[in-house]
């Protein structure tokens, strides 16, 4: 979630993220792949990000400071969790012409495939399993239905916030553009003056509320 509000990921993105995408001491990220649940093979796999194109983004200090502690958190439960933290593989597979790339998580103590590649995923959960997209989508699901004022949140949301933020901070269209990996700098001002309009639209609805207390 945090990496989506000062990063400006997409969700698949975020949960595609290693670490050896993210330099913390220049702070900038590197958005290589994305994550995403294949339906028809009931399986997780990591591929190209939407448009297909490597991008760097540069963070601030407070999410850098994020990543910190999160790097320290997982080592602490690596030691914790001992055999049975569990440690994540990309495995090729070749099915009717296509190639895929499934994601797949194991304890410590279970043999992987010698030609299975091991990711150091950035989001983990607290035994070291990767956190999938379908996942966080679910948490964002329950938050919406029920956290009062967050009726209209989507993960999407969090891009569509770091966008204006950046925009209403007097940042470049192009610049921005660049950071969110968009075809083109319409988009980005799209979203920004969708994003605008619905800012208006819910300060004009706290209207009601003052109405209704008075």
């Amino acid at each position: 979630m945090q990496i989506a509000y000062y990063a400006g990921l997409r969700i698949g993105e975020v949960c595609g993220l290693t670490w050896q995408d993210i330099n913390l001491d220049e702070q900038y990220l590197t958005v290589r792949r994305s994550m995403r649940y294949n339906g028809t093979r009931h399986k997780h796999e990591v591929g190209t990000t939407k448009r297909s194109k490597v991008r760097t983004v540069d963070f601030c200090d407070t999410l850098a400071d994020i990543l910190r502690k999160v790097k320290t958190e997982q080592h602490k439960n690596r030691f914790l969790y001992g055999e049975l933290y569990h440690l994540n593989y990309c495995k090729t597979v070749k099915e009717k012409g296509r190639t895929y790339y499934e994601v797949y998580s194991l304890q410590r103590t279970q043999e992987t495939p010698e030609n299975d590649r091991e990711l150091s995923f950035v989001c983990l959960k607290e035994d070291g399993a990767f956190v999938s997209a379908s996942a966080v989508g679910q948490i964002c699901r329950k938050a919406k239905a029920e956290v009062e004022g967050l009726e209209d949140f989507h993960f999407h949301t969090l891009r569509h916030t770091y966008t204006s933020n950046l925009l209403s901070g007097g940042a470049k269209p192009k610049d921005v553009q660049e950071l969110l990996g968009h075809s083109d700098v319409s988009t980005t001002m799209n979203i920004y003056a969708h994003s605008t309009r619905e800012a208006k639209r819910t300060s004009a609805r706290l209207l009601d509320k003052v109405v209704g207390e008075a």
